[in-house]
């Protein structure tokens, strides 16, 4: 008789004030882009390369934080 072959699902909850920094983080790249965006318009140069720069700088560590915290939740590596 062949055996069944099983596996196991595991959800791992995350605590609530994770939920709150990445709303933060959302927020923040959001308003950094509008920032850009607007001071692009306005024939900033300055400031739209100055909001170009943190949208960036946060969207970079927010993706290594993300698969840092995967990897940590799931086991992977």
């Amino acid at each position: 008789m062949a055996e069944k072959e099983t596996f196991k699902i595991e959800i791992a909850r995350r605590p609530w004030y994770e939920w709150v920094l990445w709303a933060a983080w959302l927020f923040l790249e959001s308003f950094f882009v509008q920032n850009a965006i607007a001071s692009g318009h306005e024939l900033e140069p300055r400031a739209a390369i100055l909001f170009w720069i943190m949208f960036a700088v946060l969207l970079l560590a927010g993706v290594i934080v993300w698969v840092t915290r995967r990897a940590r939740l799931t086991g992977k590596s």
